[in-house]
């Protein structure tokens, strides 16, 4: 028998839905869901149109869109005058194509979500402002399934552990705390109405850009204490050194940030975080 609030539930896209919904996509949705309800009334019987009109809204009421692609549509086509009254503007998100650590730093400067203080790189007071407003209001929660799946835009998702998960049946991903994935499914969803782009971005690059928005926070997500953030050379028998980067809460302790790169590829996360390789090297068995 079909589980018909499962179906609903897996069809359902929170990230363009509720207060994400996009206003002037919904409009243009529903204008094509009817003209083709109507052509299909036409070629078909006036009941079979209705039927397909009935189902088209659905869809859009659950997903926020029938056609994908909507938004890009609406920003490049629509008038400005018209976009205003949605409250939208063509300048309210900027275009991002791909991401990675050595390019990181310009992404988040670029768009507008950081910029450079002297040497350091800090969050922008408007984007950590509604940042903070999205995260959980009672510490933090485990995210729901389907908020992880929108916000790496798996097709599927499967929950492992507190805060790890399968996508899409062959991609495992984890965070180092439930605190640090509610701070990326919070930052995830106000990039989404920022960034002309996001959908596109491959889960690698998703994940390196939410990392490097963690590396900012200098206030953890869950209860707001400061975060030390530091740097060390791990020592291997059995392979190169690598470097550790690693953010924690002051007073609940939670992990926020945990990356281990090659030394190599270490100076855009330590630009990044603004700190420096610890003399005192830890060693790795």
């Amino acid at each position: 028998m079909i589980d018909l609030p499962d179906v609903l539930a897996r069809l359902e896209q929170p990230a363009y839905t509720g207060e994400n919904r996009c206003l002037p996509c919904t409009a243009i949705n529903v204008v094509i869901a009817i003209t083709l309800a109507v052509g299909i009334g036409v070629a078909t019987t006036a009941p079979v149109g209705a039927l397909a009109l009935t189902v088209f809204l659905g869809l859009i009421r659950l997903r926020g869109y029938l056609v994908p692609g909507t938004p890009t549509i609406t920003r490049r086509y629509f008038p400005d005058r018209l976009l205003a009254v949605f409250g939208k503007s063509p300048s309210d998100a900027l275009t991002v194509e791909t991401v990675s650590p050595d390019t990181l730093e310009t992404v988040l400067t670029d768009t507008t979500v950081a910029t450079e203080h002297g040497d350091e790189i800090r969050l922008a007071p408007s984007f950590q402002r509604q940042w903070n407003e999205r995260l959980p209001r009672d510490g933090a929660p485990e995210p729901r399934s389907d908020d992880v799946r929108s916000m790496l835009g798996a097709d599927e998702i499967r929950q492992l552990g507190d805060a790890s998960y399968v996508l899409d049946g062959r991609t495992q991903v984890r965070w180092e705390s439930t605190a640090a994935l509610a701070a990326d499914v919070a930052a995830a969803a106000e990039l989404r109405t920022r960034l002309e782009g996001w959908d596109a971005l491959a889960v690698d690059e998703r994940r390196d850009l939410l990392t490097g928005l963690r590396v900012l926070r200098d206030r953890c997500p869950a209860c707001d204490s400061g975060v030390t953030t530091t740097a060390e050379r791990l020592e291997h028998c059995c392979r190169r050194p690598r470097v550790g980067i690693r953010s924690v809460c002051e007073a609940c302790d939670r992990p926020l940030v945990e990356v281990v790169v090659t030394e190599s590829s270490a100076d855009p996360w330590l630009e990044l975080a603004g700190v420096t390789v610890a003399d005192d090297s830890a060693s790795t068995p």
